[in-house]
């Protein structure tokens, strides 16, 4: 029979000395990334599609000064310090006189009978043909002021003609003879033009206001005997204008004037009171209406040079009171008188 086997005690594990335990993991604070600019080192990060960006922001627009000139991206666009034009005109006339009534028309009306008294007709058969000049000036144009666009306008015209005058008498007898004459044409205005701008191509218009002195002589050669006397006029004047561009090479323009009390009888020179016989012929008084309109066209053809032409009707109406000198004339009378234009002309801008 095997001998018994003794049984050995079962030893419990030590344990680990303190220093050898693990040591607790510290916990990790989160790291904070900065919003900004990123590190120069490294490629540059890609930008997304900018055709896929959408944004609220408003679009962007070019801003334009509409006072006087204004600006189109960063270009100026501003009207010229001064502008001069030069070139000629041809003028049309056409004077009625009628004793004893409020207008022409209304004497050519009544019979024969009634047609008493010494009346004038004169129409220009050939036009008369001249020299204008006009200046324009804008000293404060290119200046940040609500006075920039205050400026001066002076301007002349002269013009020349051979024509027949006719005058009948109380017996319906009428006498015709050639004369030459002169048509003059100064003015001296103050003027305030608003400018604006068209388009993004810098085409620059205005709208302004004019006032000022206008004289208007229309005078007849003394040695042909005519039976036409001439009429001298010296009056203040108050208008309107306005420019619109089209392109840079057309401009349409239109301006309209109204003259105040331009009586014949006043001018700068009355040599022994010879404008005084413009109203003691048909009255002891005169009262006047007058007015002037035009129309045309403008533009810039090259550099700071162009071109302008206007056609332009100016109208005076004269109502005498009172008998005057000439037969037939014992109660007033009228007297139209009717100027129409063609003004031509290149311009200088600076």
């Amino acid at each position: 029979m095997p001998a018994p086997v003794a049984e050995r005690p079962v030893e419990s594990p030590k344990p680990l000395p303190p220093a050898e335990r693990p040591a607790k993991v510290p916990e990790q604070t989160p790291e904070v990334v900065a919003i900004g600019p990123q590190p120069t080192d490294g490629p540059p990060p890609m930008d997304e599609d900018p055709e896929s960006h959408t944004t609220t922001d408003p679009f962007l627009e070019v801003a334009l000064d509409t006072g006087s000139g204004g600006t189109v991206g960063n270009e100026p666009v501003r009207p010229p310090l001064a502008r001069l034009t030069l070139g000629g005109t041809t003028t049309w006339r056409k004077y009625c006189a009628r004793p004893g009534v409020k207008s022409c028309d209304e004497f050519d009306r009544k019979s024969e009978d009634e047609q008493l008294g010494d009346r004038s007709d004169y129409e220009s058969t050939v036009p008369y043909l001249g020299i204008s000049a006009e200046l324009e000036l804008l000293p404060l144009a290119r200046h940040a002021s609500p006075l920039r666009g205050l400026g001066a306008v002076l301007g002349y015209r002269r013009g020349y003609a051979s024509t027949n005058v006719t005058l009948f008498n109380d017996a319906g007898q009428s006498v015709t003879r050639e004369v030459v004459a002169t048509d003059s044409v100064l003015t001296a205005q103050a003027m305030y033009r608003y400018y604006f701008g068209l388009g993004s191509s810098q085409l620059l218009g205005y709208a302004g206001a004019r006032a000022g002195l206008l004289t208007r002589s229309f005078d007849v050669d003394e040695s042909a005997d005519s039976p036409l006397s001439g009429t001298h006029r010296l009056y203040p004047a108050v208008g309107l204008e306005v420019s619109v561009p089209l392109i840079r090479q057309v401009r349409l323009e239109a301006a309209g004037q109204l003259f105040i009390s331009p009586q014949p009888g006043h001018g700068f020179d009355d040599e022994g009171g010879a404008l005084d016989l413009e109203v003691s012929d048909y009255g002891t008084s005169v009262s006047t209406f007058g007015w002037e309109a035009e129309l045309g066209v403008a533009g810039e053809l090259w550099g700071p040079f162009g071109y302008q032409v206007r056609f332009k009707v100016s109208r005076y109406k004269d109502t005498f009171s009172g008998p005057g000198t000439r037969t037939g004339w014992d109660n007033g009378g009228v007297a139209e008188d009717t100027y129409s234009s063609i003004h031509w002309g290149l311009t200088a801008s600076y």
